[in-house]
């Protein structure tokens, strides 16, 4: 059960959009909302106060005054107003996004009551998932908004394995839908919440991903590389990287080679020498967006700000731009990481070391794996085709929201990229254990590939087909290659 009190950490995000587990809205959370509510319920009582996103029209129509008998009207108005058109996200990036609005929420100083983060907790709890198309959006707003209609009972949800309008899945779960009050809807579309949502999701994703980029890098260093000094621990001592010591350490344990005092007598083509510094490089930028994120974690992000004292700030919290930096940084890592991965499957289909030519023993019948190292390249160019969203401006109409932070953007690029960078490394590691099945052969010795090394995958084929390298895609995003590392000095 993950307790929701205004601090998540991304493992708790991962936990609750992948694994499902159950939360809760911490007490303190209770208190803290109902306060921030009794402030926006003063500025609604009062005969002369007007305040932006309490009694008053939003971005453009800042100074239309809204009448109290129509605020409920203009609340559910401006999260209907918002669309996403597209394919629908997957479920764990809108179990993500509902988590994260509720935990804003829950730092009070949203001004809206606690039944509102209680709800959405409440969908959460009983995988009623609204449906949120992945396009025609730059910002949160039309994925908040998505989420949003849930609540009030429209739109459709997928419940159960189907597909079914919102009323009717809370119907069934005998949850009632919600009448917005005053700020409400506002609230909920705006703010941070799909792209700190799936960036957290994502960097999990990058973690496993450079990990098996370690891996793949170790296991083609042992069949063609031959200058193990570019790894020693030593070079991290006088260029001291964390992401260098971490990624030179997962080559050496996974070679079992020897680093250290070492007389160089020949050089390693970059894609080999350079695997510590390439890959290490994306850690560092790693470890900056889980430090963002983290914080973003803990956040109101929300304009305007209601504080218990009466307090309201107008205020830009809901802008990304630090977030969709980060997210534009990991996207030019990653990319940079599939780059070297399809060098090295290069070197592993030219015939480097003991290799045969198209790693096959049937040149001219077939070609081997080298059209698979074509698709390599392909998806490498592919994922150097994704432009920066950090530095890019989206101007709407009606001059008030000129800029923004593009932090929705930014992810989707990252997103994919990470699925285009994943399907490089998996054809990497498929010639790998092509050149393993070769080099057993051709020596009439035991297996040297890791008993539980994708065994199942372990299989004679002249020709890469689509279902192993999809096989092998999901395997190095679902950690198999961490469990894998202890066994792997057998290579």
């Amino acid at each position: 059960m993950i307790t929701v009190n205004g601090s998540l950490t991304i493992q708790d995000v991962v936990a609750v959009a992948r694994n499902e587990e159950r939360v809760k809205l911490a007490s303190k959370a209770v208190d803290r909302m109902a306060n921030s509510r009794k402030a926006v319920d003063d500025i609604v009582n009062s005969d002369d106060r007007r305040v932006y996103g309490v009694n008053t029209g939003y971005g453009e129509l800042n100074d239309k005054e809204i009448s109290p008998e129509m605020m409920t009207q203009h609340e559910e108005n401006v999260i209907r107003s918002n669309i996403t058109i597209g394919d629908p996200l997957e479920t764990d990036v809108v179990r993500a996004t509902m988590l994260v609005r509720a935990n804003a929420f829950a730092v009070g100083r949203s001004g809206v009551r606690p039944v509102v983060a209680e709800r959405l907790l409440e969908l959460l709890n009983a995988g009623i998932h609204p449906i949120v198309r992945s396009q025609g959006n730059t910002e949160d707003y039309g994925y908040s908004s998505a989420v949003g209609r849930a609540l009030i009972g429209e739109g459709e949800v997928t419940y159960k394995d189907e597909t079914m309008s919102a009323g009717e899945a809370l119907s069934k779960e005998g949850i009632d839908t919600l009448s917005l009050q005053p700020r409400e809807g506002l609230a909920l579309m705006s703010g941070t919440s799909y792209t700190p949502g799936r960036l957290a999701l994502l960097v999990k994703d990058v973690r496993r991903l450079v990990e098996a980029a370690d891996v793949a890098g170790a296991l083609s260093f042992s069949l063609v590389g031959k200058e193990p000094g570019a790894f020693s621990s030593r070079i991290g001592e006088v260029r001291p990287y964390e992401g260098f010591k971490e990624s030179a350490s997962i080559i050496r344990e996974v070679t079992g080679i020897d680093a250290t005092n070492r007389r160089q007598t020949s050089q390693d083509p970059l894609s080999l020498r350079c695997m510590p510094q390439v890959h290490g490089s994306l850690r560092e930028f790693l470890s900056t967006a889980e430090s963002l994120i983290r914080t973003e974690l803990q956040s109101a992000t929300d304009n305007p700000l209601i504080f218990p004292d009466g307090a309201v700030f107008s205020c830009g919290n809901f802008n990304a731009q630090h977030l969709s930096t980060a997210a534009d940084s990991l996207a030019q890592s990653v990319t940079k990481v599939g780059r070297i991965s399809e060098r090295r499957a290069g070197l592993l289909v030219e015939g480097n070391g003991d290799l045969p030519s198209a790693l096959t023993d049937n040149v001219g019948i077939g070609q081997g794996m080298v059209r698979a190292h074509y698709s390599a390249a392909s998806l490498a160019a592919e994922a150097s085709t994704v432009d920066t969203a950090s530095t890019q401006i989206a101007d709407v109409p009606m001059g008030k929201e000129d800029i923004q932070g593009l932090g929705a953007l930014a992810v989707n690029n990252l997103a994919s990229v990470v699925e285009t960078v994943t399907y490089i490394i998996a054809i990497e590691l498929l010639f790998i254990i092509r050149a393993h099945k070769m080099l057993q052969k051709q020596r009439d010795t035991d297996s040297t590939i890791p008993r539980d090394f994708l065994a199942e995958l372990d299989r004679d084929t002249v020709e890469p087909d689509n279902e192993c390298i999809h096989a092998i895609a999901e395997r190095i995003l679902d950690g198999t290659l961490h469990r894998v590392r202890d066994n792997s000095n057998k290579v």
